[in-house]
């Protein structure tokens, strides 16, 4: 039988990847690793600055799939402000939570079915979702963070614009569990086929809907496909006009969120 000291010799000659894997699995986190990559559209302020085609991405952690029922009812029952019944309005409009009320309109966790635990929370605004990541001293996952995890190094690339437009095609219905589909080459699960996400700067990107009256001839209501970088993919195009439709108080029966932080 190995002693406590044969024990940490054998653990620090593992690899460090290993070491880290096992800390991933832990907090069912994922480092996402350091590259560049071409967004679909540069931020407002830098559309007619730059000419750069790839911005750099630094390292970071997100969450391996989106937040949960679970999850998320551990967080309202340790911070009852963000309960339902108690959300001051400025912050969620009056769907918030809505999958959670009970035939009397009443807003109840305890109403949640098992089923129900394991898919993503949906109904939650911007402020909500910034509100729990915040509480696991996490982070919304920025636009550019999320959109470079799912580009995923352009693996699979064909088949993942086919199944998102298969998605987008669809009515909308109850999202399943989380993971029931396979995770990408980075290890996330459920970027595209289950829910929209919230991202921490989600309306910062295409020009606004008064631009045509700013002077600006380069924006106008079309402006949005000028800017794109690839005219013929439309699923990215969808994603960046819903996020642009939202403000940060509203909520959906298929938005939900999940959580990134800073590599250290």
């Amino acid at each position: 039988m190995l002693s406590n000291k044969s024990k940490l010799v054998s653990l620090l000659a593992l690899p460090a990847v290993l070491i880290y894997g096992a800390a991933v699995l832990a907090e069912e986190m994922v480092m996402i690793p350091q590259g560049n990559y071409s967004p679909f559209f540069l931020k407002k302020e830098l559309v007619n600055n730059s000419t750069a085609t790839k911005i750099k991405i630094d390292a970071f952690w997100m969450d391996a799939a989106p937040v949960t029922n679970l999850q998320f009812q551990a967080f309202v029952s340790q911070h009852p402000d963000w309960h339902p019944t108690n959300i001051k309005k400025i912050f969620s409009d009056s769907h918030y939570l809505d999958h959670w009320q009970n035939t009397h309109g009443t807003a109840n966790t305890a109403d949640l079915n098992k089923a129900n635990l394991d898919a993503p929370v949906v109904n939650v605004s911007w402020f909500a979702a910034a509100a729990y990541c915040e509480a696991q001293d996490k982070r919304l996952p920025s636009t550019d963070e999320w959109e470079y995890t799912l580009n995923d190094n352009d693996r699979d690339k064909e088949n993942l614009q086919k199944q998102i437009i298969r998605w987008y095609s669809v009515p909308n219905r109850a999202p399943l569990a989380v993971k029931s589909q396979p995770a990408n080459g980075f290890g996330i699960f459920d970027l595209a086929g289950l829910i929209w996400e919230w991202t921490a700067d989600f309306n910062s990107y295409m020009a606004p809907p008064d631009s045509r009256n700013s002077g600006d001839k380069t924006q106008f209501c079309g402006s949005g496909s000028l800017s794109a970088s690839n005219l013929d993919d439309y699923a990215a195009f969808m994603r960046y006009s819903y996020r642009e439709s939202l403000k940060g108080n509203f909520t959906g029966k298929n938005l939900g969120f999940r959580c990134a932080k800073d590599a250290k």
